[in-house]
């Protein structure tokens, strides 16, 4: 019988995490269970996210695939009424995951020792799927992406994070430096892993890693390290192909999250060559974007089965619809005052660490942001805000406003029925 050449690699990968369990565990679980922490995968906040036309509920069946050492006791914690399978290669990982979901008397989470290519000998299906960072270490990402897509129901979502390409350049190098002056990931000593930070500490400031360093905070960690700079298996994506992997396994972007990172609104490529920028489809756009930036580290999105219908996940912020739509604003947005060199506000949101992914608005825009408070429609926040409905212009200009922040991923949206549960 021939040996599955991703039994090697598999291996290789939980022999890894198993002498470098990654990511730190967070101890505080009581925090995930009480709602003062939580993760933006999870349902709990993010259930507008899958399926913004429905009433929140906890009645789900999650997996979380490749689960590490905490991610699915947090979701777990935050999620009491919904039941969560959490696989793993990692003894480690999963120990740890029983040790966290002990501790805070979590009693709705099942873990399994199963890689994500076998995802099907669960004997179950799942309203989402949760697999972040996870594909792209295997040795057959398209063969564990297809595995994910068959467990998933034909209305589920999946909650995905895939390496960006161009972000990781300085990375690669830094991997191929590593490998080719005989550091080994298998035998590596912590003498040796803080060598490698004094390394990182003395590169020129014009090396692709040393550049941008801060991007990539892992390697002040010594399982961090590990994990970004000596990983035995490691892939990364462009947009595209990100794109092009989903529609190998039957599936298709439901929603990318973060999305101001690749947006073209926020660049002057639009402006360099209009006609041949404009005429490529938005996902290549996007992957134009990624070129421009080079900083886009990993990809974040929502997938879904390719037959399930664009109206059951789509939300448009647009008039027609402002009185049924609720308005999410995203946790960390910062609103820059008027000054003398700009008489705009000026909404921006540090995560993103690029100061050019801003939405400038006047007074009016900013009494409308003040205005909604989770439980108001637009058309209510209109209203709240003392805003004219009869004022054509300035109802263009405040629909203006309400795309572009949607576009820099600084608002979401859900329909009204959404707001009960």
């Amino acid at each position: 019988m021939n040996e599955d050449p991703a039994d090697g690699i598999r291996h290789r990968v939980a022999q890894m995490y198993e002498r470098h369990p990654y990511p730190p565990v967070d101890d505080d679980i009581a925090a995930y269970k009480r709602g003062d922490a939580w993760l933006l995968e999870s349902p709990n906040p993010s259930f507008h996210l899958y399926w913004p036309h429905r009433s929140y509920t906890e009645d789900l069946d999650i997996l979380v695939a490749g689960c590490g050492t905490q991610q699915a006791a947090q979701i777990a914690a935050g999620l009491p009424g919904a039941r969560i399978v959490a696989t793993d290669i990692s003894d480690n990982s999963l120990n740890e995951t029983q040790r966290l979901a002990d501790k805070a008397g979590i009693g709705n989470l099942t873990l399994e020792k199963l890689p994500v290519e076998a995802s099907s000998m669960l004997g179950r299906d799942f309203d989402l799927v949760v697999c972040t960072g996870v594909l792209h270490h295997l040795a057959d990402p398209a063969r564990g992406l297809k595995a994910l897509a068959d467990v998933l129901r034909p209305s589920g979502s999946m909650h995905l994070m895939l390496y960006g390409r161009h972000g990781r350049t300085g990375v690669y190098m830094m991997q191929d430096l590593l490998r080719m002056i005989g550091i080994d990931p298998d035998e590596v000593t912590v003498r040796q892993i803080g060598k490698i930070r004094d390394l990182i500490e003395a590169l020129p400031p014009t090396h692709p890693f040393g550049a941008v360093r801060d991007l990539h905070p892992d390697w002040r960690d010594d399982e961090g390290l590990v994990d970004l700079l000596l990983h035995v298996q490691d892939q990364a994506y462009t947009l595209t192909e990100a794109d092009d992997l989903l529609g190998g396994a039957g599936l298709k972007m439901q929603k990318l999250l973060f999305p101001g990172r690749t947006d073209p609104m926020f660049t002057p490529l639009g402006d360099v060559a209009a006609k041949g920028f404009g005429a490529l489809p938005d996902i290549e756009q996007r992957a134009a974007v990624e070129l421009y930036r080079a900083s886009v580290k990993k990809h974040v999105f929502i997938a879904c089965h390719r037959a399930r219908p664009a109206t059951d996940y789509e939300i448009s912020p647009r008039q027609k619809n402002w009185a049924h739509v609720l308005p999410e604003i995203t946790y960390g947005i910062e609103v820059e005052r008027p000054g003398p060199a700009r008489k705009t506000y000026r909404m921006i949101w540090p995560y993103y660490g690029e100061p050019g992914i801003a939405v400038e608005t006047t007074e009016n825009g900013i009494k409308l942001l003040e205005a909604f408070d989770g439980d108001r429609t637009v058309a209510e926040a209109v209203k709240a805000a003392g805003l004219r409905k009869n004022d054509k212009a300035l109802m263009r200009q405040l629909e203006g406003f309400l795309e572009r922040c949607a576009r820099a991923g600084f608002l979401t949206f859900r329909s009204r029925v959404t707001s009960s549960g």
